[in-house]
Order: C-alpha cells, then structure tokens, then sequence
C-alpha cells in the first residue's frame, strides 16, 4: 500500500488500507501582483516571481470496523492531524512539504463510509527530506566554499561558523552569493 507519513507517523498506523488519491500537481499557482489603474484598460502586473501555497488533497479508505472503534479511530486521526508536520509520500520518501491542515476532516465520513479526504496546506515547494551540510574544518584565508542546493528552485541557506579553532580572531567574513548556472 503507498501511504504517506504526516507529523512522524504513517498512516498506516490508523488502519488505512488504501492511498486513493494524492493530488499534488506539478507547480503550485502563481501570486498574482496585479493592480487595477483607474481610467486604463486591463492592469498592470509588477512581474512578482513568487508562488502561493498549494493544496495537496489526499483521499483515503480505512479498514473495515465496527462503528465504535471507527469513533475512537476518528478522534486518534483528528489528534494526528492537529497542529503542523512534514508530509512526505511513500512514493517520493525524499521529498517533503511542510504542511497544516485548516480544512475540517469530516467525522461522519469516516465512521459511516470508511472514508476521509484530506486537505494539506503545503509551502509551495517540497524540500529534501536529508538535511544536506557541509563541514569544512580548516578554512584559510582567502577560501571559497561552494554550495549547491541540488533543487529546481532557488532556496534559503544558513551559514554558521560553528567554532574558531585558531589562535587568532576571526573578523571580516564576507559572503558572497553567486548563481551558479547549470
């Protein structure tokens, strides 16, 4: 069964039997920067090159049981589901997306039909699931260290000295940023 894993647990710990759907599109939609002008046709469009958050809708089936014990399953998964995580997918274990669920999960859904659907609010891009760091003890004056975040979108970095080794101090770090092209 491909499942997928939200908050540190599988689903497959809630007896769900079957990953119907996870519809998670190719790109999530792009922010609209558009502003009406008074007395011209049409807009204007500020050209933003950002992305809104997209929703990533899974539909499942549960196990069959009887309804008492769908309840108190019911109550477990809305417990699962409260609060933010990390959704991956059985099917791509590399790649995450933070996630929140806003959208009610529908109770009855589950203890009459064996059935839920499920709406996450994800960030618009997954992110590697393997926190990629480089270590580099020794950096001498004058060192350049590369880094390449390997994905399809530009991303964030976080650059921190952890100790100075040496016996003199460390002042006049300068980080330049460059684009690599491929």
């Amino acid at each position: 069964m491909t499942g997928f894993f939200f908050a540190n647990r599988h689903s497959s710990e809630f007896d769900v039997v079957a990953m119907e759907d996870a519809s998670r599109g190719l790109l999530p939609s792009l922010r609209r920067n558009d502003v009406e002008a008074s007395g011209r046709d049409g807009t204007i469009n500020f050209g933003n090159e950002t992305y809104n958050t997209r929703q990533i809708v899974v539909k499942i089936t549960f196990i069959s049981k009887d309804e008492r014990q769908l309840q108190i399953l019911a109550r477990e998964i809305a417990h699962w589901l409260s609060g933010r995580g990390i959704l991956y997918f059985d099917d791509e274990p590399e790649r995450a997306y933070d996630a929140v669920i806003y959208e009610a999960v529908n109770t009855d859904q589950i203890i009459r039909a064996k059935r839920a659907r499920i709406v996450f609010e994800c960030q618009p891009f997954a992110k590697s699931r393997t926190f990629r760091q480089s270590i580099n003890p020794g950096i001498l004056h004058g060192h350049t260290l590369n880094i390449d975040s390997q994905g399809t979108q530009p991303t964030h970095t976080s650059i921190v000295i952890l100790q100075n080794t040496g016996t003199v101090a460390v002042n006049n770090i300068t980080i330049t940023r460059r684009a690599l092209h491929r």
